[in-house]
């Protein structure tokens, strides 16, 4: 009797053991999952060109914080130089651990070391990149790698004024604009609206078959590209925005002392100001082949960042499907994934995505272009600089 006592308290005591360590178990696997949880802060650093933008971004990152309770979001919009402020969080070694990248400053901040490699990220969590247009998505790589995806995206179309144009067709080739052009009169403005601006020259290099790289710009495709945009100028077929009272091109174009112009998706906000002029948008006319550009930026992560788990977790919100269809729902800026939709009217910038190429995504970038190239372009234009002596002070510079 008492040996039987004895097995059944050795059996009750193993038994009570056994469900201490099977609870201190379960408590240590759940304490590892919660701890495998990204949590806490992250910094999210970008800029506004509308208050509009700022507070759907606001709603955007509201909504990912419902969707991750453990996460909190510090977001600030940097007012101001943007780039100079971001290369001084660099320096200090305190940069946001999430945060916009222009495209025209990717490949000097890549090359800088600043920005964290996404490889390991996207494999661990399977984050697919199919989606994204290709040459978007390769606008963020550098040597194969994902240092940023793509938030959105803006390319340029070719406005018309349908009152203007009369019963000529929309131009679809350089040869026609030309055509259609010198059969339209603009009163107080010219037939086309074209800036001293290579943002808006460089299409036109990529029409004519060159590789829109400043270094490359001693080649034929810029000559060609550059002699039929300023030649447009020189007939008196176009004028720049400064001839017609202008600020900017859609100011001309608004205006309507322009029947045509070349900006991008920011026309549309710009012609509610202008409700009494009717006006289609079209694909940018082509030449050898079909050319664009995409302004483009990206969120990435910095290299520095001290919650970079969390930074995933945001970062893959933002330009998931979720986060990226109820940012571009604004309709200022167009969405970088094919299963993402944009707002009605854009189709003139989206049907030939594999024509676009990111502006600016080349070493050095932003020098050559405001110091240089541009301040070549107005000397070209205003007949105190040749179109080869242009070209070669740029190559030269982007060397």
């Amino acid at each position: 009797m008492r040996k039987r006592l004895m097995v059944a308290a050795l059996l009750a005591i193993a038994a009570i053991v056994a469900a201490i360590q099977t609870g201190g178990s379960q408590a240590r696997v759940s304490g590892s999952e919660a701890s495998a949880a990204p949590s806490g802060t992250v910094t999210l650093n970008g800029w506004q060109t509308s208050p509009a933008e700022e507070t759907k971004l606001s709603k955007v990152v509201s909504d990912f914080e419902a969707s991750h309770p453990n996460i909190k979001v510090n977001y600030t919009s940097i007012t101001g130089d943007y780039q100079a402020a971001m290369l001084a969080k660099f320096a200090a070694r305190k940069p946001a651990d999430v945060f916009y990248v222009d495209a025209a400053d990717f490949a000097d901040w890549v090359r800088q070391g600043v920005l964290q490699n996404l490889d390991s990220y996207v494999k661990a969590s399977k984050f697919k990149t199919k989606p994204f247009y290709k040459n978007l998505l390769n606008t963020f790589k550098y040597k194969g790698h994902y240092y940023g995806f793509p938030k959105d995206w803006s390319s340029l179309g070719m406005e018309v004024n349908t009152r203007l144009l009369g019963n000529n067709p929309i131009p679809k080739t350089w040869a026609q604009l030309k055509s259609v052009a010198s059969k339209i009169t603009v009163p107080g403005g010219k037939p086309i609206c074209l800036s001293a601006d290579w943002a808006r020259l460089m299409p036109f290099v990529y029409q004519a078959g060159g590789n829109g790289q400043f270094k490359s710009a001693n080649t034929a495709p810029f000559r060609t590209a550059v002699n039929y945009y300023v030649g447009l100028l020189k007939s008196g077929l176009a004028a720049q925005p400064s001839q017609t009272g202008s600020g900017w091109c859609g100011e001309a174009f608004g205006k309507e002392r322009a029947a045509f112009a070349f900006e991008g998706n920011w026309m549309f906000p710009t012609m509610a100001t202008f409700p009494g002029v009717k006006f289609a948008t079209a694909p940018l006319p082509m030449n050898k082949k079909r050319g664009n550009l995409a302004f483009t930026v990206s969120y990435s992560m910095a290299k520095d960042s001290k919650n970079k788990p969390a930074a995933w977790e945001l970062l893959k919100y933002l330009v998931g499907k979720q986060g990226m269809q109820q940012w571009v729902s604004l309709g200022l800026a167009l969405p970088t994934r094919t299963d993402v939709h944009a707002v009605a009217g854009r189709g003139a910038f989206t049907k030939y995505p594999a024509s676009v190429h990111g502006w600016g995504n080349q070493p050095g970038f932003r020098h050559v272009w405001n110091d240089v190239a541009n301040n070549e372009l107005t000397a070209v234009i205003d007949g105190k600089e040749s179109v080869n002596g242009m070209l070669a002070k740029i190559a030269a510079a982007a060397r």
